[in-house]
């Protein structure tokens, strides 16, 4: 459109004002308006006629046809217009491919043949050319002719090459796009959480499973990923060198969506591209929480059973010298008239006695505990009655507020007399965190099923008081280890057993100077909890001191 209107222009503008031609000016503007006129013609065929190919021949005919009458009035034979034959053969071929190359150049060469002989012999209205004779004429003819056939052949064979790597890169691409859809199948279906990240730190994939894992959307993830892996994975783009050797396996701490803190075992290698050049780092993960948490139980499993074997041993062969060693002392006790120095170590004496023999009996009720009655327990009336006797001890202080939110409904499943025990020594450690006064937390709620599908319940006692250094964390729960002058360091590992024979589990936070909170999950009664609640409900002997009516 352009080309013949640039064309056309110029032989107006040179017709009116040199007078090139005889004919009158106006024709070209005729000639211009249809050049136009079929243009729109040919955008609304091509919008509405289905037969694509026929209008393609249709549209090249009619080309044709024009280029033979602009030469026509151009002098025929003497025209340079002849030129647009050959533009209109190559927009054949790649329109129409080779076969319309060929049939465009087959139409042009009759059309031009034809008007050069009418023009010859003057039919019609052609005026002959003196400037050329019957030879000069004929070899016009062939050499015209001849051109068109090369530019069919060289356009269509171009056409047909350019065809061939059209479909070629089409099947790539189709081959690429079920490539990418099988990857990304692959990454949705697999079972580790996948994550990949560019030089820069930016993610760039993130799949099923690691949203899965961790409770982040890719979204969420690309904007927060420092604060969920924190610095464990922040080290990897300073050290990539490490990793072309082989992949780097290690544990990291990562904090879900939920808030739950949890460890990772993670493997990181480099993500390279075709050329082997180095364009990020992938890691595969999994949530490795519940391993070590097994694991660890299973150690203290294995350090019981080694205590168990020993436990028949030190009962036959301390206990019992040691009962008539305490009796005797005190019959010595309260026979003798002992003063001052004397009667202070007599005390002692049997204070100790006391003592060890309470560490025998916990010590045996640690490792042979006794069998579990599995009963419903009132667990508001259970915690009012341990709270009552808590009151009541030497460990309490005046100046520490017990504040309660239990729901009314909850009825756990278990031994009455062993979670007592439990609740019984929590409490107490809590009180004793707490020497200069604090506050004294207790909540019970249902939770989420168990693995088991149990009901259960979420028991939580927390203190404001010193809290706990965090390499004795780890160790709250072995036997004997306390950091109490008087403790015996069973309490909580008694206490950590009978949980774990009830099925449930025990967590416990700690932040020193701002105090501990124990997470208990034990197995609720069916049922028990339909009308959850989250009223605050406190205790009849602590509503003065709660500042209630």
């Amino acid at each position: 459109m352009i080309l013949t209107t640039f064309l056309v222009g110029t032989l107006i503008f040179f017709q009116q004002r040199y007078r090139i031609y005889s004919f009158h000016i106006a024709v070209l503007y005729y000639v211009l308006f249809s050049v136009y006129f079929l243009a729109v013609i040919y955008r609304y065929l091509l919008s509405t006629f289905k037969n694509l190919p026929f209008l393609g021949y249709l549209q090249t005919s009619i080309d044709i046809v024009l280029v033979t009458f602009l030469v026509y009035l151009t002098g025929g034979i003497d025209s340079g217009f002849s030129v647009l034959y050959h533009l209109t053969i190559i927009s054949a071929s790649i329109i129409l491919y080779r076969r319309g190359g060929y049939l465009a150049a087959s139409f042009a060469s009759i059309l031009y043949g034809t008007m050069l002989d009418m023009q010859y012999y003057n039919v019609f209205f052609f005026e002959r050319s003196q400037n050329f004779t019957a030879v000069q004429v004929l070899y016009q003819v062939f050499i015209n002719i001849l051109s068109f056939y090369i530019v069919a052949l060289l356009s269509g064979h171009l056409t047909e090459r350019l065809r061939k790597t059209h479909q070629e890169l089409h099947d790539k691409s189709i081959d690429f796009d079920d490539l990418r859809v099988l990857q990304e199948h692959i990454l949705k279906s697999v079972g580790s959480g996948i994550l990949t990240m560019d030089l820069s730190g930016n993610v760039t994939s993130w799949n099923r499973a690691a949203e899965q894992i961790t409770g982040y959307s890719p979204d969420e993830i690309k904007s927060r990923w420092q604060d969920v892996f924190e610095s464990s994975i922040k080290e990897l783009f300073g050290h990539t060198d490490a990793l072309k050797e082989r992949p780097f396996h290690f544990n990291a701490q990562v904090i879900k969506r939920d808030g739950d803190t949890s460890i990772f075992n993670m493997i990181a290698s480099l993500l390279k591209d075709d050329a082997n050049v180095v364009r990020g780092v992938i890691l595969t993960f999994q949530d490795i929480t519940k391993i070590i948490e097994m694991e660890g139980r299973m150690r203290r499993q294995e350090r019981l059973a080694t205590v168990g074997s020993l436990a028949a041993g030190i009962a036959h062969e301390i206990r019992n010298p040691l009962a008539a060693l305490s009796g005797s002392i005190q019959v010595l006790q309260g026979e003798l008239d002992l003063k001052d120095d004397n009667k202070r170590l007599m005390n002692i004496v049997v204070r100790e006695t006391d003592r060890l023999n309470t560490i025998i009996t916990e010590f045996l009720e640690y490792a042979r505990p006794a069998g579990a009655q599995i009963d419903q327990i009132e667990f508001f009336s259970a915690m009012d009655e341990t709270i009552t006797l808590l009151k009541n001890s030497k460990n309490f202080q005046e100046n520490i507020i017990i504040k309660c939110d239990i729901d009314p409904h909850i009825a756990l499943k278990g031994d009455p007399q062993r979670l007592r025990q439990v609740f019984w020594n929590l409490l107490i450690n809590a009180c004793q965190a707490m020497p200069a006064g604090g506050t004294l937390t207790i909540t019970a709620a249902p939770y989420a099923p168990g693995e088991d599908g149990a009901t259960m319940c979420l028991i939580t006692i927390a203190d404001t008081g010193r809290g706990i250094e965090g390499e004795d964390l780890a160790k709250i729960f072995d036997p004997f280890f306390t950091t109490k002058t008087e403790g015996t360091g069973l309490g909580l590992a008694i206490a950590y057993r009978i949980i774990d024979d009830h099925g449930g589990s025990i967590a416990v936070d700690s932040e020193p100077g701002k105090g501990t909170q124990c997470k208990i999950r034990l197995p609720m009664v069916e049922g028990a909890a339909d009308m959850p609640g989250e009223t605050e409900i406190v205790p009849h002997h602590l509503r003065d001191r709660e500042g209630l009516n």
